[in-house]
């Protein structure tokens, strides 16, 4: 037996995940990068600081409640629990198996991107307190994630199973 910190975990769970992503193995990339985030996010909490989820979640519960009322709905207000369980659908549902529901519609790269964004984010965070290790498929992901900017055709994949729910 030997006592292993939950941050070397992390920085391996979120280098494997980017050398999934990068080999076109996104279902993986997301189960590690989901791994690497929640681990991270352990870190920050430890610190004070609000992981890149929680901000997150935070930012589209206020611009969805700030939009129905503008609008005038009489929808019942979004919840962090709405919303949270929205981003983490396909991680979720991509790790538990059950005797129902054995598919899932979902843009797997897209969720692989988006959960390595933020797995990366709270590493990022931790760079001031932490001696962490460089990690070059870090700097790969930010390079190309800033090289692509059209991200519409994804998101309108993610949210349509929400649409036509709401739609019927």
């Amino acid at each position: 037996m030997q006592e292993v910190k939950k941050i070397d975990m992390a920085l391996q769970q979120l280098e494997d995940a980017l050398a999934a992503y990068f080999g076109g193995r996104y279902y993986s990339a997301l189960v590690l990068a989901a791994a690497a985030e929640q681990l991270f996010g352990g870190y920050l909490h430890l610190h004070g600081i609000n992981p890149a989820f929680s901000r997150l979640r935070t930012s589209i519960v206020k611009i969805a409640n700030a939009l129905k009322e503008k609008s005038g709905s009489d929808a019942k207000p979004t919840t962090e629990r709405d919303i949270g369980d929205l981003l983490n659908n396909a991680y979720n549902q991509s790790h538990h198996a059950g005797k129902t529901g054995l598919e899932l519609l979902m843009n797997p790269r897209f969720e692989a991107r988006e959960t390595l964004d933020r797995a990366i984010s709270n590493f990022n965070s931790l760079l001031s307190g932490y001696e962490l290790p460089d990690l070059p498929l870090v700097e790969r992901f930010l390079e190309e994630a800033a090289d692509e900017i059209t991200i519409e055709k994804e998101v309108q994949d993610v949210l349509s199973p929400v649409c036509k729910t709401s739609e019927t």
